[in-house]
């Protein structure tokens, strides 16, 4: 996920238009030598190398560029370059010096497919392109341009507003727009810098640049309604610190600069809205004023329900008696300790006060038509009163039915020094972690939430239980019912389909951040939180990693795999049947001896705690129930070789 900057490019969209000004009739405005790091950001705060940058780089996210841009410029002679390359490891690629010019692009570039280089590390990368002067020759021009300090500004981290993190990936609404914002912490501090965001594939004027002494902070907003529902985009950021700059008086008109630059990509998923709202705020310092206009589902017109206005506030915030568990946390800064967030309405006074998912007060009642409603979400509001909130809009049979079915949306969030920011859970393993040996295999989707509860039954036999279904309060809420499933497909039997499910009762599972939750069921409530599969590691990590989450083979429904992968490790479960039907689980976990494969024993354990029952530790009833194999194509496909050699292909499971 790369965002369609490249900092090897960076002239072409950056340096040149900002410094140069618009393209004039000179032939050369840029001439530019430069490293670059790529990095991806999965969270709210998790930026990391990118590890399979996409494009036409060559083996990894550090690059290295050397680019002359201009107009018209595909017939001049073949730009030069020397300087304390690493001949002999870079090989033919080095072309003797020679840029090749890009023609898509219109830039000559290193390398003899004009594309620059990319290396697997940054100690690669230093190996084969040393510190130093490179010189730059461009029709008899000499260009010598010093690129040293190793000065690559701190990733940049993106603050998205509009939508929420799912597992990696940024989901918004189609109809919301998309704030981005990022500061640039040494920006003003090199002979030059630079800063710029934007999104990609929306058409035009969606990017947005500075320059010293603008400041180091820039946003950008790509409008509601600009991105497609059922589209994927990168957004991301590009820092450059320049740290040389010259004139060049027989090249007038260009910029000849040496750079470090890093840049951040990040995936946005665009979905069609749970239902139509448009909403108009004005919110000071004093005073804050919300109306929002909905529209009804089609399904949902001419029945009776009522609608509700609620927020999820800082319980610091809410009088009266709050709900015993948070749904969610509010945070300051990444220092501060996070606080929980609770259900909340305002009162006729005014205040803020604590309810409860089946308390919730209606706003208005009755047959809900096809115009829809308007409704005040705030109204003339002492905005001091409701900071840090984020207020949602719903509508439903009761406010239970509406959290259930995940008919809700968020309006506005109050700005305040603390803001509730509900999360859905990461995709991957949980447990109680005084309850080692039961747990839970937990993924969202967009809205819906599919999840397993792995376990033991009263005779000792491992058993596992599922859920699955819409998602209220951005993610942060679940609620179905919780269903055993008999009948199906053995290990390494022929396929046969499971019988209709039996409901043993329900399960309610609210996310505080997205790796701590509470989880109700028949068993009673426990704190639940990530798993860490494996731990941190100084090997250099595999540059394919698979998709987390749940696998199965389309053609033997009833029967799938949850997989996490993390640190080069595996961890994965198998959910099917034993030779009477009834439901059985294996377990698979060990260091991958590569990125694209795995091998290791199915283990299968007994006397565990039940559903219902006090802990119990279970035991390992076989260490060695047969070998599992994958070997994967992609990240979303693979074939798996289960015990006595069958082979299985298999892909992510869509829900």
């Amino acid at each position: 996920m790369k965002f369609p900057i490249r900092a090897g490019a960076f002239c072409a969209f950056v340096l040149c238009a900002v410094i140069a000004g618009p393209a004039l009739a000179q032939t050369v405005t840029a001439v530019v030598v430069g490293r670059h790091i790529d990095y991806i950001q999965t969270s709210a705060t998790d930026v990391q190398v990118n590890p399979a940058p996409p494009g036409p780089l060559y083996g990894g996210p550090y690059g290295f560029s050397v680019n002359v841009e201009g107009t018209n410029i595909g017939g001049i002679a073949a730009p030069m370059v020397t300087g304390p390359f690493n001949t002999a490891a870079l090989g033919s690629f080095l072309n003797n010096g020679r840029l090749v010019f890009n023609t898509s692009e219109g830039i000559w570039r290193l390398g003899p497919n004009a594309n620059d280089w990319g290396s697997p590390t940054l100690a690669d990368l230093d190996s084969k392109f040393g510190n130093g002067t490179y010189t730059v020759t461009v029709a008899g021009t000499s260009v010598p341009l010093t690129l040293t300090g190793n000065a690559y500004p701190s990733p940049p981290l993106l603050a998205l507003s509009g939508g929420y993190w799912s597992n990696g990936t940024y989901m918004l609404d189609s109809d919301k727009p998309l704030t981005i914002t990022t500061t640039y912490a040494g920006y003003g501090s090199h002979v030059d810098d630079f800063i710029e965001v934007g999104a990609e594939g929306v058409g035009t004027n969606t990017r947005s640049a500075a320059q010293s002494p603008g400041g180091g902070t820039l946003s950008f907003t790509v409008p509601a309604s600009t991105f497609i529902a059922g589209g994927t985009y990168i957004v991301g950021a590009n820092f450059a610190a320049v740290v040389d700059k010259r004139n060049v008086a027989a090249l007038p008109s260009s910029l000849n600069a040496a750079y470090y630059a890093v840049s951040s990509g990040a995936k946005v998923l665009v979905s069609p809205p749970v239902f139509p709202m448009v909403v108009t705020a004005s919110i000071t310092p004093t005073v804050a004023n919300v109306t929002a206009a909905i529209k009804y589902r089609p399904q949902d017109v001419g029945t009776t329900g009522n609608v509700y206005v609620f927020a999820l506030a800082p319980a610091s915030m809410v009088h009266g008696s709050a709900p015993l568990e948070p749904y969610g946390y509010t945070r300051g800064s990444a220092k501060d300790t996070p606080l929980p967030c609770v259900l909340a309405q305002l009162s006729s006074s005014g205040q803020l006060t604590a309810a409860s998912s089946s308390s919730l007060q209606s706003y208005l009642s009755g047959v809900l038509g096809s115009q829809g409603a308007t409704v005040s979400v705030l109204n003339n509001v002492s905005t001091a009163v409701v900071q840090g909130a984020v207020f949602y809009v719903g509508y439903g049979a009761s406010s239970a039915a509406m959290l259930n079915n995940g008919i809700n949306r968020s309006a506005v969030t109050v700005p305040g020094p603390a803001t509730c920011q509900p999360q859905p859970p990461e995709a991957g393993w949980w447990w109680n972690k005084s309850e080692s040996g039961r747990g839970f295999s937990i993924e969202t989707q967009g809205n819906r939430l599919f999840m397993a509860g792995y376990l033991y039954d009263a005779s000792g036999r491992s058993t596992w239980v599922v859920s699955g279904g819409l998602t209220s309060l951005d993610g942060s809420f679940f609620h179905g019912d919780l269903q055993a499933y008999s009948g199906g497909q053995t290990l390494a039997g022929a396929y046969r389909p499971p019988v209709a499910p039996t409901t043993l009762g329900q399960v309610t599972v609210t996310f505080s951040d997205a790796r701590n939750g509470t989880l109700v069921w028949p068993g009673g409530t426990i704190p639940i939180e990530r798993f860490t599969i494996a731990p941190p590691t100084s090997a250099a990590k595999f540059a394919f990693v698979p998709e987390n989450g749940w696998w199965w083979n389309p053609a033997e429904s009833g029967r799938g795999y949850f997989m996490e992968f993390s640190n080069n490790s595996a961890f994965i479960a198998g959910y099917m049947y034993n030779d009477t039907g009834n439901p059985l689980w294996y377990v698979a976990g060990s260091p991958m001896p590569g990125a694209t494969s795995f091998q290791g024993p199915w283990s299968q354990y007994a006397n565990g705690q039940t559903l219902t029952g006090a802990y119990q530790a279970p035991i390992v009833a076989n260490a060695n129930v047969g070998a599992l194999g994958i070997q994967f194509q992609s990240s979303t496909s693979a074939t798996l070789t289960l015990p006595g050699g069958r082979q299985v292909p298999i892909v992510r499971f869509g829900f």
